[in-house]
């Protein structure tokens, strides 16, 4: 799945997609969200969730690393220096 094909789905396929192929990475918080990072194949898609309301506020899905930026300093590498 390309991240053209998954833009292209309805919020409920995507869903579905990102239970049955995502690869949850890391999540964050941001004011009132909760935002959860997955990785679909060769793209990455953050989901929004309202902690205020509890309800998926929406997602945004994207290839370019840059936007990792956020998670990078959650990432514990410390055993890949022993």
């Amino acid at each position: 799945m390309t991240l053209d094909d998954f833009k292209f789905l309805d919020e409920k396929k995507q869903t579905e997609v990102l239970l049955d192929q995502g690869v949850l990475l890391s999540d964050r918080i941001y004011k009132n969200f909760t935002i959860l990072l997955y990785q679909v194949e060769k793209f990455y898609v953050e989901v929004y969730y309202n902690t205020t309301y509890k309800v998926l506020q929406g997602m945004r899905c994207f290839e370019d690393d840059e936007a990792l930026q956020p998670y990078l300093e959650s990432i514990d590498i410390s055993s890949l220096y022993k």
